[in-house]
């Protein structure tokens, strides 16, 4: 794997971008191994970096949301570990917008989660809006990061991921619960109306 990194790095954005595409649905290369080097060497091209990154896995994103819905999720199970699966399923099947958003920041590999969800049926613009969103927030916050600290945005970054991802949690968490209860007041009140 560390020759193909090698070989991409050699092709620049292009490299960047087979791997962020690929890496949606079928490549176990990922982004940032390409992305960070990338904006470090051109930290003026950091920020479009990451967003060109973003926007080309959801691209990705899409093919693999279309090999999800074309194999439904008995074939899915045939690549895909069951404990991805079955977390996946799980989540989707009780709110598919934070699933989705939280799989495509989280250690799960998005190809997974693109595959999933297509073949759990997630509404299609959702989907794509809400991996945008998580992709974004993944590839985007660190060209964003590297185009303004530099090399000390990597160290803070690794230093801090912990603390970044237990915020976000926090952050999505709180929307999750604040949705829920308006849902829920919403729900009571059709049934006042109805009585």
């Amino acid at each position: 794997m560390d020759a193909i990194v090698e070989i991409l790095l050699e092709w620049g954005l292009t490299g960047l971008l087979i791997a962020a595409f690929t890496e949606s649905f079928i490549s176990p290369v990922l982004p940032d191994l390409l992305l960070i080097p990338l904006a470090l060497a051109n930290p003026q091209n950091a920020i479009y970096y990451g967003l060109a990154a973003t926007f080309i896995s959801v691209l990705g994103g899409l093919i693999g949301y279309m090999l999800g819905l074309k194999i439904g999720l008995p074939a899915a199970r045939r690549f895909i570990p069951d404990r991805y699966l079955d977390k996946i399923s799980c989540t989707v099947k009780e709110n598919a917008l934070w699933a989705v958003f939280l799989a495509s920041l989280s250690p799960i590999p998005y190809k997974f989660v693109s595959i999933t969800a297509g073949a759990l049926k997630i509404n299609l613009p959702l989907f794509l809006v809400i991996s945008f969103l998580g992709r974004g927030k993944r590839f985007l916050l660190e060209g964003v990061l590297i185009y303004y600290f530099g090399p000390q945005a990597v160290e803070m970054f690794t230093q801090h991921k912990d603390d970044l991802l237990i915020i976000s949690l926090i952050i999505i968490a709180v929307a999750g619960l604040i949705a829920y209860i308006m849902n829920r007041s919403k729900k009571t009140e059709t049934v006042v109306d109805e009585l």
